[in-house]
């Protein structure tokens, strides 16, 4: 009689883990639709919820943590432009909490952490900022010479937010690092700290171009610019 009973709890057991699994999947797709994600980041999140439910998780995470730690993981990967605070916010979550779920999940389940590229991350930022087409691939460019100087392992989202704050400056146009910092879901602090670190390479980048030079389109060829003086 004991046997059947404990025979028939974990069924109940497993039934209730499946039913939980569903829902977490449910609401990571919702999530995912919401900030239009791909189908790819989509799967990829669910198997790594699916893994997460399986090595029981949910016993020490919310599920709505779980759910943005699969989706950051996910998207690093699939190099979608998607910072930490904004997978937070749209789960309600802190981006603290968020950001060791998904540190725990890369120690776990063995997975090497995505790298990124920042340039991903300016186009991500055109969405939000209304600047032009110039002074985005200025950021584009000193993005690719200042991860060539090392600097391609700080944080994507807040070197190109520097990137471009930096190519506002140089052409004219003016913003706050505030503004941008708000715009990429980064800190402010953090945006002027990189500011400081790309100009400490601004002897490995070109010179000024006249004011006649204009950018080009063709293959190999590259804007030509200066880094801006320091504003006092």
């Amino acid at each position: 009689m004991r046997q059947t009973v404990r025979f028939q709890g974990g069924q109940g057991n497993e039934a209730r883990l499946r039913q939980g699994l569903l829902h977490l999947v449910h609401d990571l797709n919702s999530i995912a639709n919401s900030l239009s994600l791909s189908k790819e980041v989509r799967t990829r999140a669910g198997s790594i919820v699916t893994d997460a439910q399986a090595m029981r998780f949910c016993r020490v995470t919310a599920p709505p943590v779980l759910e943005a730690a699969a989706l950051y993981v996910a998207c690093r990967e699939f190099k979608e432009p998607m910072t930490l605070r904004e997978l937070a916010s749209a789960t309600g979550t802190d981006p603290r909490e968020v950001g060791r779920c998904y540190d725990n999940i890369l120690v776990r389940m063995h997975i090497t952490r995505p790298s990124l590229n920042g340039r991903s991350y300016v186009h991500h930022l055109a969405l939000k900022l209304p600047f032009s087409e110039e002074i985005y691939r200025t950021s584009e460019d000193i993005i690719k010479r200042t991860t060539k100087a090392g600097l391609g392992g700080r944080n994507p989202m807040t070197l190109a937010a520097a990137a471009l704050y930096l190519a506002c400056c140089g052409m004219g146009e003016k913003v706050t690092q505030a503004e941008v910092a708000d715009a990429a879901g980064v800190g402010e602090e953090s945006v002027r700290e990189c500011c400081k670190a790309i100009r400490a390479y601004e002897n490995m980048l070109p010179h000024e171009p006249p004011p006649s030079a204009q950018p080009t389109d063709e293959p190999g060829q590259e804007t030509d610019w200066q880094l801006p003086p320091k504003p006092n």
